[in-house]
C-alpha cells in the first residue's frame, strides 16, 4: 500500500512540476504590456487585477504576489489535511496542514506556478523536503513552509504532457486547474 501511495504522489508531482524545475531564468523580454499611461479600454478594465495579493500562511510567513512578471489572472487553490493530496501524504508518514497552489497567467497562457506546503513544524518540513529532494524535485524550506516554483514554459509543457496522456481533457490552464481540484482534492481559496 505504501509503495502505491508513493507512486501516486510521485507521478502527480512529476506531472505537475518537471524534475529539476525552478524559477525561470528568463529576462523580462515580452513580459511588459507596452501600454501608455492613461490609455484604457474595455479589455483592460476586465483584466484589472489586484497585484498586491497577500496570503498569510503561518504567523511568520506571508506570501505576496511576485513583482517580476506580468499577469492578468491569479488562481489560488487550497487543500487542508482532509484533501486527497495531504491525506495521502499523511498515510505515507509526511505531515502537512495545508497546501496552496497559486497559478498565474497572462492572456490565457501560464506564467508561473507556486506550490506551498505548510507543515506543523520545521522537523516535518525537513522530512517532506527530503522526500521531494530524493525524487529530484527542487524545493525550498523556510521554517515550517516548503515551496516550489514552476515557470510558465515548464508549466505549459506539463499541461501539454498531461493532455497527451489523457490525464486532463485538453491543453488548457483551466483543464489543469480542474485536475488539481479533482485529483488532489484542492478547492478555490476564498
Amino acid at each position: 500500500m505504501r509503495k502505491k501511495l508513493i507512486s501516486i504522489l510521485v507521478c502527480a508531482m512529476i506531472g505537475i512540476m518537471m524534475i529539476g524545475c525552478g524559477s525561470s531564468d528568463k529576462d523580462d523580454a515580452g513580459m511588459t504590456d507596452g501600454k501608455t499611461e492613461g490609455k484604457t479600454d474595455v479589455q483592460d478594465e476586465k483584466q484589472t487585477i489586484d497585484k498586491d495579493f497577500n496570503l498569510q500562511m503561518t504567523d511568520s510567513y506571508t506570501f505576496t504576489d511576485p513583482q517580476d512578471f506580468e499577469f492578468d489572472q491569479r488562481h489560488v487553490l487550497v487543500g487542508d489535511e482532509n484533501s486527497k493530496l495531504l491525506s495521502d501524504m499523511g498515510n505515507m508518514g509526511y505531515k502537512a496542514l495545508k497546501m496552496y497552489d497559486i497559478i498565474y497567467s497572462n492572456g490565457g497562457s501560464p506564467v508561473a506556478e507556486y506550490q506551498y506546503f505548510v507543515t506543523p513544524d520545521e522537523e516535518s518540513a525537513a522530512s517532506l523536503a527530503q522526500f521531494y529532494t530524493s525524487q529530484g524535485q527542487k524545493i525550498t524550506q523556510e521554517g515550517s513552509v516548503l515551496y516550489a516554483t514552476v515557470d510558465g514554459d515548464t508549466l505549459e509543457g506539463s499541461i501539454i504532457s498531461l493532455a497527451g496522456t489523457g490525464a486532463i481533457a485538453d491543453e488548457t490552464l483551466e483543464a489543469y486547474i480542474e485536475m488539481m481540484k479533482s485529483f488532489n482534492g484542492l478547492v478555490d481559496y476564498e
